[in-house]
């Protein structure tokens, strides 16, 4: 049995990517270190064989731009979405938090930034070699997870691979004894951030003041406004602070885990049950109400990952995971239009309960509390199966080096469906002048009716067989991987689209060459020949090669042996790819005939529908394309430094785009998508890392550390997308950044009646001293929509920075993970910060107290209030943008491994190989940012995003 120190594995090297010494991983079987479970090796292992798509291959050979990141690292961070896992993880791949609802917090995930104006954006995921899903495993079974970003390694992925790819290795046997892991983590999670407002004394008294600067009358008195501040009479005059009424401060989490690894030279096996759950941060309200119910979201994960040696030449490798998912929350409509109504709701507009005891409530005003409790409940339960098996034959018999496999894949998903409802009644208590007490009534209690006709389903079936031949001949190392590929996607249950419900089909074939000269010079070429039924005929089939070189300068004789320099790489990979996600309607390339207006026939007005000629049809269609170049170095100093540097270039062409400049809008017809868009997406990568010592000097019990540090930054730009002639040339997109917004742009506040005289016309409302002041961009006077131009940046981050530090001594091991980005742009829009905008009766923010005033003039930065939807002031405008940039420390862990010793004492079974580990855990813990508070710089609106706080034992014997 290895010693436990033999064990320690500096796992933060895969992240930093680029082909840098690869990370280095335990013995299979060994994962937990007894110094601190877990944790990082401070040394390397360039022989460690890495996932490059389609295969594997060690470190120091690879020449493709690619960023790995281990299992273990990926458990610092407690959530129940792996992709929430990955922030500042991977150099390269840009995640995009949208909301923290338990069981639909999915984020936004982009490798190298944007490439392309058309909806396909989408990273390919490949879970074990095969196209699968992955936001519901969890970190403890998961190897790796490497993202494949330049040519050389996506271009065997054909037309799907300009996107990046990401590549998610599970957890194998390994040829050892038993390992048995467990472990519990308990902890609860909040809301970083909700959006605050004014209760109803402020309220009330800027209403009057909207009021009185659109020349109308006070609402409310003054012995309204002494009620609303002393909350003398709250069932007339409520003050409802509708967040605190629904929603919780915390809601826990909790997470089980328990895998098995081992084997024999013969059958190795990986097998792992775990159960998470995680509570919503909704009140319980099943607790009180019969017909409603808690919110919740609990899954099951299995996975059993088996090896066996069928014969002295043949080996069967099974791979079979599965979840099983429950959601549940109360209220029958959605998470964002009940969040909606929170911000919408004005905190006077009534009581949540009346004085008799019945809902408060006003027409269209619903009682949020009353929602939860009396509107039923939205249920769904839904399972995955992933399953492959592959055969491989060693064929040295006929020549040495030579394999051959074949793989098939079976996955499946369903999710089933509940939405009970029902309708409650409300009252609208008034009091008159006199005193007289009057209510008025809105809806009734209805039965709770069932609805579980709605389901998903949608499986995939994958069949691969490849040829691989790897052999030295002296200094000559040749390696080749020859693949056939064959997938077909069905969404079962599509009947909306009956052209979606048809399997979406590929067939390919790849290849890959790799040739390396003593241990010094690299080459390998790669190619992917792939279809897909997506594309007329003469238009299915495409080739996409790639190559690259490498050159290990540090096996140079100049360099060989050398103290300083211990490993230099340079790199360079240049090839093609291909995106199929190129939206429109799908089989566009054939001509439509829709049904059109009705016709009246004969003396008794009988309707008939006409047909007409839809859109012409996109004939010539083809995917988009990508030219990608990419160049690398890698470099380590002393075996304690490296750096790693890649520089990119992709020149995406191809995609679809109305031809709207060449063809005028008069024509008659709307017109066809065609393949004429270009997009170019420049970059560069960098990460920088030190450790306190090398590999070779690895001391049980003594302080170890490491810092690492990495950025990488993208920027795009329409290069072409054939947009109309415009007259004002600063309104064209081509030349901006994808998504770039467009708007108005402030000049700040009118001051005096003689600024708004002396101004160009602003068209959109008459205006007064306090009223945003636009710039007049092309000198005509006035203030239109000609008037827009470029403002402010997309919200995609065109920077993104990480910061990585580890520590271990004596048993305790201390582990964070900052991230920031920077080149975005937020938007201070909605209920939040655009006062009295729900019909003249929304919410107000405590960002309105900064109103211009005559009084505030000098110092004011917000506009003069309106008590109606103000149509000038709250246009789409720079006035509103604040830097996007942030600072999140996203996770940070603290732990403590239990000396064997003391195991030995109190009688651990086998306390000689047995680890016992205590930690306390946060993620998302907090963010500077400037939001002054208000929001969340990642999610403004819905669902917030959460905070996690936990602790946890983790035992392994």
């Amino acid at each position: 049995m290895m010693k436990p120190y033999h064990v320690l594995v500096f796992l933060a090297l895969p992240a930093l990517g680029f082909s840098l010494p690869a990370q280095a991983q335990a013995p299979a079987g060994d994962t937990l270190s007894a110094g601190s479970p877990g944790s990082p090796q401070y040394g390397v292992d360039r022989n460690v064989t890495l996932p490059i798509g389609f295969g594997q291959q060690p470190a120091w050979r690879v020449t493709s731009a690619l960023s790995t990141v281990a299992g273990a690292d990926l458990e610092k961070s407690f959530t129940t979405n792996l992709a929430n896992t990955l922030f500042g993880r991977l150099p390269g791949l840009s995640v995009q938090q949208n909301g923290g609802e338990p069981g639909n917090d999915s984020p936004g995930v982009l490798a190298r930034g944007i490439g392309t104006f058309g909806p396909g954006r989408d990273v390919l995921i490949m879970v074990d070699g095969f196209e699968g899903t992955y936001e519901q495993l969890v970190p403890s079974e998961i190897e790796t997870i490497s993202l494949l970003k330049d040519a050389s390694a996506t271009a065997i992925y054909g037309l799907r691979g300009a996107n990046g790819v990401l590549l998610v290795t599970t957890k194998r046997g390994s040829n050892g004894p038993l390992r048995v892991d467990f472990s519990t983590q308990q902890g609860f999670h909040q809301a970083t951030r909700l959006p605050q407002f004014l209760g109803s004394y402020d309220y009330a008294r800027l209403y009057n003041e909207g009021r009185i600067n659109d020349g109308r009358a006070p609402l409310y008195t003054d012995a309204d406004l002494e009620a609303y501040r002393t909350n003398s009479d709250p069932y007339f005059r409520p003050n409802v602070n509708w967040y605190k009424e629904v929603l919780k401060k915390t809601a826990p989490i909790s997470n089980y885990n328990l895998n098995f690894r081992g084997g024999s030279s013969t059958v190795r096996y990986f097998a792992m049950l775990n159960a998470i759950r995680s509570n919503g941060i909704y009140k319980n309200v099943g607790d009180l109400e019969e017909e409603s119910i808690n919110s919740r979201y609990s899954r099951f994960n299995f996975r059993s990952n088996v090896d066996v040696n069928v014969t002295k030449r043949l080996t069967a490798a099974l791979t079979l995971g599965g979840t099983v998912e429950d959601n549940a929350n109360p209220a029958a409509n959605s998470t964002s239009n009940f969040f909606n109504s929170l911000a919408t709701l004005p905190p006077n507009a009534f009581p949540v309960y009346n004085e008799d005891g019945s809902f408060g409530g006003r027409g269209v005003m619903v009682n949020p509390l009353a929602n939860l409790l009396q509107t039923g409940s939205y249920t769904s339960n839904g399972r995955v199966l992933q399953s492959n098996l592959r055969l491989t034959e060693q064929l040295d018999f006929l020549l040495p080096g030579l394999s051959v496999s074949a793989a098939a894949s079976f996955n499946n998903f369903f999710r089933s469906y509940s939405n009970k409802t029902k309708t409650y009644a409300s009252r609208f208590f008034t009091r008159n002048a006199a005193g007289v007490i009057d209510f008025t009534p809105f809806g009734q209690n209805t039965s709770l009716v069932g609805d579980e006709s709605r389901s998903d389903q949608w499986r995939n079936n994958i069949f691969q067989g490849n040829l691989n031949y790897d052999r030295s001949f002296g200094a000559h190392d040749v390696s080749v991987l020859l693949l056939g590929n064959s997938s077909s996607y069905t969404n079962v249950n599509n009947v909306v689209n009956a052209a979606n419900s048809l399997p979406y089909k590929y067939l390919g074939l790849s290849g890959r060459a790799t040739y390396t000269y003593a241990s010094r010079y690299i080459a390998e070429f790669s190619a992917g020949y792939m279809g897909s039924e997506a594309f007329p005929k003469q238009n299915r089939y495409g080739f996409f090669p790639a190559a690259s070189v490498g050159w290990i300068a540090s096996n140079e004789a100049f360099l060989k042996g050398s103290a300083v320099v211990t490993f230099l790489k340079l790199r360079a990979s240049y090839g093609l790819t291909g995106n199929d996600q190129v939206g429109g309607t799908r089989f566009m390339f054939e001509q439509r005939f829709p049904f059109g207006p009705q016709y009246t026939f004969g003396t008794n007005n009988a309707q008939v529908f006409g047909i007409a000629e839809g859109t012409p049809a996109t004939t010539d269609l083809r995917w988009e394309s990508e030219k990608k170049l990419n160049l690398g170095l890698e470099l380590t100093l002393a075996q304690r430094f490296d750096l790693g540097l890649d520089v990119f270039e992709n020149n995406r062409y191809d995609i679809l785009t109305t031809p709207s400049r060449t063809v005028p809008q008069f024509f008659g017809v709307a017109l066809p998508l065609l393949n004429l868009g270009k997009v170019r997406n420049r970059g560069f990568e960098a990460t920088v890392r030190y450790r306190s010592q090398p590999a070779t000097e690895a001391t049980a019990g003594g302080l170890r550390y490491s810092v690492e540090a990495s950025g990488w930054y993208a920027q795009n730009k329409i290069v072409d997308n054939f947009e109309a002639i415009r007259v004002n040339t600063y309104q064209y997109t081509s030349g901006q950044p994808v998504g770039q917004p467009f708007g108005l742009e402030a000049l700040g506040l009118f001051q005096n009646q003689a600024e708004i005289a002396a101004s160009p016309r602003q068209t959109f409302a008459p205006v007064q001293p306090g009223d945003v002041k636009y710039k007049d961009q092309n000198g005509d006077g006035l203030i239109d929509g000609n008037d827009t131009r470029a403002i402010g940046n997309t919200s995609v981050p065109t920077l993104t920075v990480s910061l990585h530090p580890r520590v271990e001594f004596r048993g305790f091991d201390l582990d964070a993970l900052f991230q920031g980005v920077t080149g975005r742009t937020a938007y201070f829009g909605g209920p939040v910060f655009h006062a009295f905008q729900n019909g003249g009766n929304g919410q107000i923010g405590p960002i309105a107290l900064d109103r211009w005033t005559p009084e505030t003039a000098a110092s004011a930065t917000y506009p003069r209030l309106s008590a109606t939807d103000n149509l000038n002031n709250y246009r789409f405008s720079s006035f509103w943008q604040r830097d996007g940039s942030f600072v999140k420390l996203r996770s940070l862990e603290l732990g403590y491994t239990l000396p064997g010793s003391l195991l030995q004492k109190v009688r651990v079974v086998d306390a000689g190989t047995a680890v016992v580990r205590l930690f306390v855990n946060g993620t998302n813990l907090f963010s500077l940012d400037h939001m002054e508070g208000y929001v969340d710089p990642e999610v403004s609106s819905g669902y917030p995003a959460l905070r996690t706080i936990s602790g946890g034992l983790r035992v392994q014997f």
